[in-house]
């Protein structure tokens, strides 16, 4: 066969793939398929050589020059043939990249020194919006799993607030009529309250003043931490009851630890290489091999566009961006925690693969109202959430995906 018998060809499988050719090569007799491969609900064919073709995806192709290209063995094979899955993926979704988003991430490519072609960036973005798309219609967080979130961090919260806190006594077996006068007078103290001082107010009505001083919020049962996360400073709230009787309570200052007037948060922004261990027996050695290319002065960016099998942060270059507290599995949190600023991390493990991680910076992140926080534990949640939907995801396009292998 000619070079241009072989163009021809390779033109004709890319934008049609008729049925008859496929029926043909189906009709053969096929060998093993590459034993490091596993996608597909069956075990991939590897059909008569094509000249030219190194592997039919879907109802693309992926060329030889392709292949040796990428690195010309499995791995590289692989790395293509989830690329050209994705790209499959984001055109069922009629997912695109205009030319105006695309010349601004050129420009800002170029301003980070990164030397990437216009079509690379477009195959990225585009990857990045399906990955979007696909968590944003598989997570669901509720606003009663947000709430649990939010009062378990205010049990470790280190915040406090300085409190004064105004006593309307009413006994647990008081009948419905006591109980209604209590609540009466408790008005009558709350419109006092906005021409007199609180200690003169609570000694006319003969109630108890407490100014309590500075409480930490963790320390407070939550019925009353929750309206006063966010409660504004020198103003009573609405009527508290409990089992002493009805309370008014007024914030009078804030702070942490940190003196910051909030919580704080610490961020990491991280980036990673991830090398999957499933139906993998050599991702260690693989991912010790890239260790020692980082360690030999490798470009950790490079890297993770080159090998990383996390197709959601390689094409950024690895970057996971900011993550918070509790967003990333407890394997990953701990190394990146343990990790320098400006450093790599030794090679580890998570349910994920093997990972190597490198810390950029960190940053103090306050979550000093309960908006705010409430926010903050959403984006965490979700985050994370989409982690790990994604990844089913890309499993489950692997296994239902036609794959066959050329010899």
């Amino acid at each position: 066969m000619t070079e241009s018998d072989n163009n021809t060809m390779i033109t004709y499988l890319r934008k049609t793939l008729l049925i008859s050719a496929l029926v043909a090569l189906c009709s053969a007799t096929y060998g093993q398929g590459l034993g490091e491969l596993s996608f597909g609900p069956q075990k991939e064919q590897s059909g008569h050589r094509i000249d030219g073709v190194a592997a039919i995806v879907g109802n693309d192709i992926i060329t030889v020059k392709e292949l040796k290209a990428a690195g010309n063995d499995n791995k590289a094979l692989n790395r293509l043939i989830m690329q050209k899955l994705l790209m499959q993926a984001a055109e069922a979704r009629n997912i695109s990249v205009g030319d105006t988003a695309l010349n601004i991430a050129m420009q800002e490519a170029r301003a980070k020194g990164k030397a990437v072609s216009r079509e690379q960036l477009r195959r990225n973005l585009i990857i990045q919006q399906l990955q979007n798309r696909v968590a944003n219609s598989l997570v669901s967080i509720s606003d009663a799993e947000v709430a649990n979130a939010v009062e378990k961090k205010l049990q470790q919260s280190d915040a406090q607030i300085q409190l004064v806190d105004i006593l309307v006594r009413v006994p647990e077996s008081a009948d419905a009529k006591t109980l209604q006068n209590a609540k009466e007078k408790t008005q009558r103290i709350l419109a006092a309250l906005k021409t007199q001082p609180p200690h003169a107010v609570a000694k006319s009505f003969n109630v108890i003043y407490n100014d309590l001083g500075w409480v930490e919020l963790s320390k407070i049962p939550a019925s009353f931490a929750k309206p006063l996360l966010d409660a504004p400073n020198d103003v009573f709230l609405d009527p508290i009851i409990d089992k002493d009787g009805i309370h008014l309570l007024k914030v009078t200052g804030r702070k942490s630890a940190t003196e910051s007037g909030g919580e704080t948060v610490v961020e990491t922004r991280v980036s990673h290489i991830l090398i999957r261990d499933k139906d993998n027996p050599n991702a260690k050695a693989r991912i010790d091999d890239i260790y020692r290319q980082l360690q030999a002065g490798g470009d950790f960016s490079a890297l993770a566009e080159q090998y990383s099998e996390d197709p959601g942060s390689a094409t950024n270059g690895g970057s996971l961006d900011w993550a918070s507290p509790g967003q990333m599995v407890p394997d990953f949190e701990s190394m990146m925690n343990k990790t320098a600023i400006g450093q790599i991390s030794q090679p580890f493990q998570s349910p994920f693969g093997y990972h190597i991680l490198k810390v950029h910076e960190r940053r103090q992140a306050q979550t000093g109202n309960r908006k705010a926080l409430e926010k903050s534990v959403r984006k965490a949640i979700f985050q994370k959430r989409a982690s790990e939907e994604w990844e089913l995801w890309l499993s489950q396009l692997r296994d239902e995906a036609h794959i066959e292998i050329i010899k």
